[in-house]
């Protein structure tokens, strides 16, 4: 029986429910991937505590008010940030027409022209100069009909991954900007340490330089003493090269020149310690960046399986148009000559040399890569929680550690330079507690300043507040 035009649309029309028997089910995590609880948590320090998540705003509960302008005129200044931005609006605008092109493609055309003719007979020119005519074409056309839904779950996926890296980025740059702020007045507490070093060094500097004029020490305690100074007084010079540094760093995170920067923080001491809580495992999948953006990408490839699978199936197009002409522009409107056109196009692939079963076997193992990166992210993020969770507690308990050493250095060094100054302790001794209440100063800064990148890093492993309900649609 042959194929009438009316009967390839009916056939047509029955394979459109064919594009929803090629979707496949998007793999999930093994149980044993999502932890119940993390093992240590808030509530074991406070019982009163909730599960709870970093809120959105999370730079706030450190307590500085400039650290907090500070990530404002990173949002919005930092160059990277607005590159970011424009990528993420223009993934907006491909998923847009990407869910236009679910829809069949229309298009009216309106046109007019004129014709002249010229013919020389017998040496006479004969010539016609025709009417203008008017057309009007509106058509429509509908192809790839039983990919397109899969195509556009891909293009979705997609722009979702696109929301979540862009997410990340933010999220990284500003726990970079905390960062690099708390390392600024790390430097400018270790500017103080060092006048202090400078101003201690100078001091046994004096006694020495006095007790080899006295004749009661032998020159060499004075030359060694006066090494130990100029190293301290270099250590001072290159801390203030450092302090350059660090202003020109968060200067280009606020995309702006260093000159035009001024941080009035000096001191680490100020900040406060926030209390990090988290909430259960399984709600971080939806809560880190990078996780939903590898559960995107996981969908995406999904999508391209069924988009592999479709060509198995007839490719299936659709197309009408109606096409109306005249000799006039009125007439065109009143009453022109009209001519419909509708079809249908089902083609078939009989023979491919295996084509589409590579294409499907390839695009099989390219969701298999995705879900395994997934899982590995995964397991990267609730590991990565265990481990600041323990170095929260641990810190702690260093920054004590470090505050009571510096106590006994400072009272150490107090007894070693008078004993010296009266004669009765060596300067050996006097160096020895000088280098390590040098040291003791410097660590309690440096304990204190890696609590605080530890609870930023803590923040970001937390997905630092954000959401994938957060992405824009």
């Amino acid at each position: 029986m042959p194929l009438t035009p009316s009967r390839t649309l009916l056939l047509a029309l029955s394979l459109l429910p064919l594009a929803a028997c090629v979707q496949t089910q998007v793999p999930t995590l093994e149980p044993a991937d999502v932890p119940a609880g993390f093992t240590l948590r808030a509530e074991q320090t406070d019982p009163a505590a909730a599960p709870a998540w970093p809120a959105v705003d999370w730079w706030t509960s450190f307590g500085d008010a400039e650290l907090t302008a500070l990530i404002a005129q990173v949002q919005a200044g930092n160059l990277d940030l607005a590159n970011n931005l424009r990528n993420l609006q223009s993934a907006q605008v491909a998923l847009e027409e990407a869910g236009f092109n679910l829809l069949p493609r229309a298009s009216v055309t309106l046109g007019t022209g004129a014709s002249f003719r010229q013919t020389r007979v017998a040496g006479q020119d004969e010539s016609n100069n025709e009417g203008t005519p008017f057309s009007l074409t509106g058509s429509v056309s509908y192809a790839d009909v039983l990919s397109r839904p899969a195509v556009y779950t891909q293009a979705l996926a997609d722009y979702e991954s696109r929301a979540a890296q862009t997410a990340d980025i933010a999220l990284t740059t500003l726990g970079t900007s905390a960062s690099t702020y708390f390392q600024l007045l790390l430097i400018r507490d270790k500017l103080v340490a060092a006048t202090q070093n400078v101003a201690n060094a100078q001091a046994i500097s004096a006694i020495a330089d006095a007790r080899v004029a006295a004749g009661v020490a032998v020159p060499i305690e004075a030359l060694q003493q006066r090494i130990a100074l100029q190293r301290e007084q270099a250590a001072l010079r290159a801390l203030e090269q450092s302090e350059l540094a660090a202003l020109s760093s968060l200067a280009l995170l606020t995309g702006r020149h260093v000159q035009g920067l001024e941080v009035q923080g000096q001191t680490l001491q100020n900040v406060v310690v926030p209390s990090v809580q988290a909430g259960l495992p399984s709600e971080l999948l939806l809560r880190r960046p990078d996780l939903v953006q590898a559960e995107a990408q996981l969908r995406s490839a999904v999508a391209g399986v069924d988009i592999a699978r479709t060509d198995y199936f007839p490719s299936l197009s659709l197309t009408g148009s109606v096409n109306a002409s005249s000799s006039s522009l009125t007439a065109l409107l009143s009453s022109p000559d009209q001519f419909i056109n509708a079809g249908a196009t089902v083609l078939q692939t009989v023979l491919d040399t295996g084509q589409r079963d590579r294409a499907l076997q390839t695009r099989q193992l390219v969701m298999e890569n995705a879900l395994a990166s997934f899982r590995r992210a995964a397991l990267v993020a609730f590991n990565e929680v265990e481990v600041l969770l323990s170095a929260v507690q641990l810190q702690e308990e260093q920054v004590a550690v470090a505050l009571q050493n510096l106590g006994a250095a400072e009272e150490s060094f107090r007894i070693a330079q008078v004993r010296y100054a009266e004669g009765v302790t060596e300067f050996q001794t006097v160096l020895t507690t000088q280098n390590t209440l040098f040291s003791s100063r410097n660590a309690v800064l440096d304990t204190k300043l890696q609590q605080l990148n530890t609870q930023i890093s803590l923040y970001q492993a937390l997905g630092g507040g954000w959401q994938a309900a957060d992405i824009p649609r």
